[in-house]
């Protein structure tokens, strides 16, 4: 079963939290405390989440994050592939795969499983973190 990622899982806590906070900025300690979120990790994430111009941040004693985008334009997709990377079903659908699959010549599935990864990739893509807030 395709699973999301603890790192994928805490980033979309901390977005809902954030969106949540009527636009006051919010700490990373804030949302660790209140959603039992590893903090070390969770500064990692959100950092990440900054970088790509998801939030907002603002440093000094009162800083904290914001939304930089609205919650309908912010995609389960780009937030998966810039925490985890690729999301392959299998790893001959893998965009970096590493090694050739040996079963490559008399796979019988390929295709299907290729159709699949797409049918995936299209929900991950329309679904936005506002569909979960």
């Amino acid at each position: 079963m395709i699973r999301i990622s603890k790192k994928v899982e805490y980033a979309l806590m901390a977005l809902k939290y954030i969106s949540e906070s009527d636009n006051k900025l919010v700490t990373a300690r804030e949302i660790s405390d209140s959603k039992k979120i590893p903090y070390d990790l969770l500064s990692k994430i959100l950092q990440k989440l900054k970088n790509e111009n998801i939030l907002i941040s603002n440093q000094g004693t009162n800083g904290g994050y914001s939304l930089n985008k609205k919650t309908n334009e912010i995609y389960l997709f780009s937030i998966m592939n810039l925490l985890d990377g690729d999301i392959a079903i299998t790893d001959c659908q893998a965009e970096n795969k590493d090694k050739d699959c040996c079963l490559e010549d008399s796979c019988t599935i390929k295709s299907p499983v290729a159709k699949l990864q797409k049918e995936i990739e299209e929900l991950f893509k329309n679904k936005t973190i506002s569909d979960f807030v």
